[in-house]
């Protein structure tokens, strides 16, 4: 069992019982001694480490016990020459010092010195389970560029971005000696100890030998499920067996093997999160990846794989099916041959650099024709076609977006917009969600998909062929990036007139009334039935403290020698009956298209929300219970007898999901898999963000939380999880810059932000997206492609 000592004591404990980890020579003496005798304890500690640099450490009485920590309460003062006695007095009163910070120092206060691991190759911590549900992982948070030892327990900058959860009962799996080396030492130090609950403060040589710096108990064992944590072992097996299913050749589908991820294609991380309930998790399922994505692409003249939903579900968790992806970039009409090897070096392309997977339609595969496309295959594609098959890909890739460019056909841009204003006619006359009548919910399903996913999600594809075409031209050295940012913020959509509305209703020109009947369906998140609606927001507008200026869009013009320097590229490049201008109309109408038509659409999920909601409440049922009843669920209880009244079949079934959702949180999956392996060692992806904007700043920052709004963002740095429109009011409130967990170079928020001119970084990923959102300041340096919190 883990004894109850100081921090130093344990350390004297343990030193003598371990061999696998080193720990650095160290002194002990309490408060009292140093203040009664500081000569003596100077004296003592040179006379032990004989010049050599050393660390003095904090180990109050109070900072490690087994049910309490105050880790990193108390400082630490690293590399003081033991030879400088000025030093080692300065150090020792500093760390005493941070006790009295906190509360009186009491005499039995302890400080440790501890000789300076110099030449390290990685530093960090290791939690021997999740910190958070007790899962059975070892979490390792480290730090292996600076050098340094204290990165990660100080929180210290872009370089503690780093973090390996590795599944108890899978260390052997371990690759790397380094990570190899730790673990068996940290499994020697748990019998050593008589616990399974520690948190490790590690330093590793240049040779991989591992210094112990600190151990002690994990203190938030009280808040674990222990029911949950037991049950991923089962859920592990499950889930590598399916992987391992997944990666095989699949019939009528290009490429021999796939990659899974959460943020490629249809980003299901930034819609519904990481771990959603049942609710959203299957509305996304019904009304996009399961059928819309692909009956729009084929309307656009890409090629499909027959029946396949591209959304696969690993114990609750998203992930995208990236060779169907693949698959269904390539134009109708392509040689088999042709594709099979496309998919296969688009694949490899992702394996190798995981760091694109919320990029893959620019910079993994090729999805459409643009002025850059040579490019595109030496780098994308390289050896893999011959220059016959090249040829063939390029005409194919040619041909299909004239067409797309031409806006005549079943995927065209007036053909998708058409129907989203049919859809937006329905809504007008729909029955009122408040009055329950749950069958209604066949029709919205079936008006949205149709009318709403189907063409918003011939509108995205569009939207990524114009963006895809001005990148091409910037890279032709026609376009700046700041023209194509001047283009984007030129361009007045939905969110231009929220914004403007937003403005009219703080200051009294609009009244709340119409204000909402126009735009209170939206919520913070979409598919989430706990997400309020704007008109379920009392104080939505109501502060006019900070009421944004308003803000002309001058139109983009283009030089006249440019225009001509693009009309002399159309024709070369194969399209004759298109002009600049008609290349740039086409640009603005897919952008404001998509945008639209994700407004409407979502208007209908809403809806169904509400109605959702109201069936809930009359049966019974709170909203926060229905969220964890899927879409199939609820309409198999409505339209199938079974025992029981429909209040008891919807809580059983609510109950039974609400243990699946707390094992889907415990469960750690790599946002990109693409081996069995990865289903134990789950390294989090260092992200690179999408810069917007050349801008920079810095600010305080500030998280916001779905569903919450805050009186005064003007001026800050904006932090949140998801690119959901239902944020879009945030731009009516002077923010000074925009950081999102999810989100990729053409999300909804990345296009926001080029619009209004706002600093921004789109996507940083789940380790350094925690790691800003709990500082107090941010810099957010665009045009240099950093982000640093400022302490």
């Amino acid at each position: 069992m883990f004894e109850s000592t100081s921090k130093a004591q344990t350390l004297r404990r343990v030193e003598s019982k371990v061999s696998l980890f080193r720990v650095p020579e160290l002194q002990i003496f309490d408060v009292a001694f140093f203040t009664a005798c500081p000569d003596e304890v100077i004296r003592q500690v040179q006379n032990t480490f004989s010049g050599r640099s050393v660390v003095i450490r904090s180990s109050a009485t109070d900072e490690d016990g087994a049910n309490n920590a105050c880790a990193g309460e108390y400082d630490s003062v690293l590399d003081v020459p033991s030879a400088d006695a000025g030093a080692l007095r300065r150090a020792i009163s500093d760390v005493i010092a941070s006790y009295e910070r906190k509360r009186p120092h009491r005499g039995n206060d302890e400080v440790i010195v501890q000789e300076m691991v110099l030449n390290t190759s990685m530093s960090g911590v290791v939690f021997t389970h999740d910190l958070n549900t007790g899962a059975p992982y070892y979490v390792i948070n480290y730090d292996d560029v600076s050098g340094l030892t204290n990165t990660v327990t100080s929180g210290g900058g872009e370089y503690a971005n780093r973090t390996l959860f590795i599944h108890r009962g899978a260390s052997q799996s371990l690759r790397s000696e380094r990570f190899q080396r730790l673990i068996h030492a940290v499994q020697e130090l748990e019998r050593v100890m008589g616990s399974q609950f520690l948190d490790v403060e590690f330093a590793i040589g240049e040779d991989f030998v591992p210094y112990l710096l600190q151990v002690r108990a994990i203190t938030t064992q009280p808040n674990w499920n222990r029911a949950v944590a037991k049950r991923i072992d089962a859920a592990l097996q499950g889930i590598q067996a399916f992987v391992g299913e997944r990666l095989q050749p699949m019939a009528g589908v290009y490429g021999s093997t796939t990659v899974l991820g959460q943020m490629p294609d249809w980003n299901p991380a930034e819609m519904i999160g990481r771990a959603p309930r049942a609710l959203a998790f299957s509305l996304y399922k019904t009304l996009i990846t399961d059928h819309a994505w692909r009956i729009a692409r084929e309307a656009m003249g890409y090629a499909v794989p027959d029946g396949q939903p591209l959304m696969v579900s690993l114990a609750g968790q998203p992930f995208i099916d990236t060779r169907l992806s693949f698959h269904s970039f390539l134009p109708a009409g392509l040689a088999p041959e042709i594709g099979n090897k496309l998919v296969d070096a688009w694949v490899k392309r992702l394996q190798a650099h995981p760091e694109l997977h919320d990029k893959v339609e620019f910079d993994v595969a090729i999805t459409t024709y643009s002025f850059d496309i040579e490019e595109k295959i030496e780098v994308q594609i390289g050896a893999t076609l011959d220059q016959e098959e090249q040829s063939a890909f390029k005409e194919a890739l040619r041909q299909q977006t004239r067409t797309l460019l031409a806006d005549g056909g079943e995927g065209g841009i007036r053909k998708a917009l058409a129907r989203v204003e049919a859809l937006a006619g329905k809504q007008l006359v729909e029955s009122s969600p408040g009055t329950g009548d749950i069958t209604a919910l066949f029709g919205i399903i079936d008006d949205c998909i149709r009318l709403g996913t189907v063409p918003f999600s011939i509108l995205a594809r569009h939207g990524f062929i114009a963006r895809t075409i001005l990148l091409s031209l910037h890279r032709r050295g026609i376009l700046t990036m700041e023209d194509i940012h001047l283009m984007q913020s030129s361009v007045r959509t939905v969110a231009s007139s929220l914004v403007s509305d937003m403005r009219r209703l703080q200051l009294g020109e609009l009244s709340r009334t119409d204000f909402m009947a126009k735009y209170g369906h939206l919520r913070p998140g979409t598919y989430d039935i706990l997400s309020p609606r704007y008109d379920q927001m009392p104080d939505l507008g109501m502060n006019d403290s900070q009421v944004r200026p308003e803000q002309e869009q001058s139109k983009f013009e283009l030089d006249t020698s440019r225009k001509r320097e693009i009309d002399r590229l159309l024709w070369a490049e194969g399209f004759p009956e298109l002009d600049a201008d008609k290349l740039l109309a086409y640009v603005e109408s897919a952008t404001v298209g998509r945008e639209y038509g994700k407004f409407v659409f979502t208007r209908s999920i809403s809806s169904m929300l509400e109605l959702i909601a109201c069936f809930g409440e009359r049966n019974g049922l709170s909203r926060d219970e229905m969220s964890h009843v899927s879409i199939g669920n609820l309409l198999d209880v409505v339209t199938r007898s079974s025992e029981g009244s429909i209040e008891e079949r919807l809580r059983l079934i609510a109950e039974d999901e609400v243990e699946r959702h707390a094992l889907s949180v415990a469960i750690r999956l790599p946002q990109v898999l693409f081996d069995v392996a990865g289903v134990h060692v789950v390294p989090f992806q260092v992200s690179h963000p999408n810069f917007i904007t050349h801008k920079k700043i810095t600010a305080a920052c500030v998280g916001l939380p779905v569903g919450q709004t805050f009186p005064a963002l003007a001026g800050k740095i904006v932090l949140i999880e998801n690119a959901d429109p239902g944020f879009d009011w945030i731009f009516s409130q002077q923010i000074g810059g925009l950081i999102t967990k999810y989100g990729g170079a053409n999300s909804h928020m990345a296009i926001r932000c080029a619009e209004f001119g706002i600093p921004a970084a789109i996507g940083c990923g789940e380790q350094r997206f925690e790691m800003f959102i709990s500082a107090n300041q941010l810099l957010l340096d665009c045009a240099a492609g950093l982000i640093n919190p400022l302490h």
